[in-house]
């Protein structure tokens, strides 16, 4: 391997590193890398070293030209092994490709229209409750809602349903992960604290809520169902065999976990974003009235709502779901002039990609026009990677755009919202970004 640059970063505290930096607010630590030292930076925390890399040609040497070099970062995912298994999101080597090969075909974009009917129905339910001229948590509400049209694709079955038990333990299980993941010691996640108890507790409870699911689809058989999960128990490895209920179970576990509560985020931001720019909601509400006339949307009529997607992907620019994402060098590999030694962690934060002024005028501005297919065409890869890169792009993303869509189609269709929170919310830094103290807003009718 040829003499390569040296790789700077700031210095941390003893034992530590900037690991204090880091958890109080990781994507303003990373921008600050970004602005001081360029297109890559050393950090620790704790003992272990992390290269933070912003520059998209690296980027793209992480996600696609040598991702066989890396893997997720276990510093990472190993605090929360016991609920995510070894499906997609976690899953690494050969056993993820054969997982991702038997089940991409489930996501594609033909098989995921067949879910639009049932997130109109489900979106227009909850709608239906929303109190007029009174102030709601906007982002609680998007909870609810997007768990719902994922139990619907998932099971078929609302949370309404039987469900229910479920959808509270994953609420609250969403709480403990981020804490778990945040501790600077990884042997505190066995000690037997009230939380990690818990958590155990918890685990087993959506594992049982799971399995049931699919016991009952295996003894009502396939009767036509088009569920996720049917689809899912349907799929054929190349030598014939099927998944087994431990991997139906880390498959479904990872697809709730993080189908639903990612694009709630991306609706709970887009609320406060069109409610402060007015001259955005005018021409959204205007092409709604144009396309669907009152209607609900399809999979023909969401294709014709240009302006609309826009509103959505620069959401994601501004508050991508998840704002960091995490690899492992498996061994020492060479990122342009740049070594990263076996064993080290590479981060890769959308966030601070998303906002870089040299590919985004005005980069902290919330401007949805930006998003022509000229300029789309003109960006450079890897440089807006809400879903990720690479063969390892998130599986969900054509769902979690139409589901944002039709929610959002829905919302603007019936109301005008206005956020009524304190000024410039602030987000909540764990594995996802959702608005550290919801996202109120005061609900009136469209006239």
């Amino acid at each position: 391997m040829n003499t390569v640059a040296t790789i700077n970063g700031p210095k941390g505290r003893f034992v530590f590193g900037n690991l204090f930096d880091y958890v109080a607010d990781a994507p303003q630590f990373l921008s600050g890398l970004q602005h001081s030292y360029g297109d890559i930076a050393l950090f620790h925390l704790g003992r272990q070293p992390f290269y933070a890399v912003f520059d998209p040609e690296l980027i793209g040497q992480v996600y696609v030209g040598q991702h066989e070099k890396f893997i997720k970062n276990r510093r990472f995912w190993d605090n929360v092994r016991e609920i995510f298994g070894k499906g997609l999101i976690t899953n690494e080597g050969e056993s993820w490709k054969r997982q991702r090969k038997i089940a991409a075909p489930s996501f594609q974009p033909k098989s995921i229209a067949r879910y639009v009917e049932s997130m109109v129905t489900i979106a227009d339910h909850y709608l239906d409750q929303w109190p007029l001229g009174k102030t709601l948590n906007a982002h609680d509400q998007m909870m609810l809602l997007t768990a719902d049209i994922v139990a619907k694709a998932l099971f078929g079955a609302t949370t309404g349903d039987h469900g229910k038990k479920l959808l509270s333990a994953i609420q609250e299980i969403e709480h403990i992960v981020p804490r778990r993941v945040a501790r600077p010691f990884r042997f505190l996640n066995r000690l037997p604290l009230p939380s990690n108890i818990r958590y155990k507790a918890l685990v087993k409870e959506i594992e049982q809520e799971v399995f049931a699911f699919i016991e009952e689809h295996e003894r009502e058989g396939d009767a036509g169902r088009s569920t996720l999960l049917q689809h899912l128990m349907n799929a054929r490895y190349e030598d014939g065999s099927r998944m087994s209920h431990q991997q139906l179970r880390d498959e479904i576990i990872n697809v709730f976990l993080a189908g639903h509560d990612t694009t709630a985020i991306t609706l709970s931001w887009a609320y406060y974003l069109i409610s402060m720019h007015p001259e955005v909601e005018a021409r959204m509400v205007a092409e709604l009235d144009q396309v669907l006339g009152g209607a609900p949307p399809t999979v023909e009529t969401l294709r014709e709502l240009t302006y609309t997607k826009q509103v959505i992907q620069e959401c994601l620019r501004l508050y991508p779901a998840a704002p960091v994402m995490g690899r492992e060098a498996l061994q020492d590999v060479q990122l342009g002039t740049y070594t990263i030694p076996k064993g080290s962690a590479v981060l890769i934060s959308p966030y601070v990609m998303h906002r870089l002024e040299r590919y985004f005028d005005e980069p902290d501005k919330f401007k949805p026009e930006r998003w022509t297919e000229a300029f789309q065409k003109s960006l450079p890869r890897h440089v807006f990677i809400a879903f990720g890169g690479g063969p390892r792009v998130c599986i969900g993303e054509h769902f979690s755009m139409m589901e944002a869509m039709v929610i959002l189609c829905r919302v603007y269709q019936r109301f005008k919202l206005r956020y009524v929170g304190k000024p410039n919310p602030r987000y909540f830094v764990s594995i996802t970004l959702p608005p550290r103290d919801g996202m109120p807003i005061e609900v009136t009718p469209r006239d």
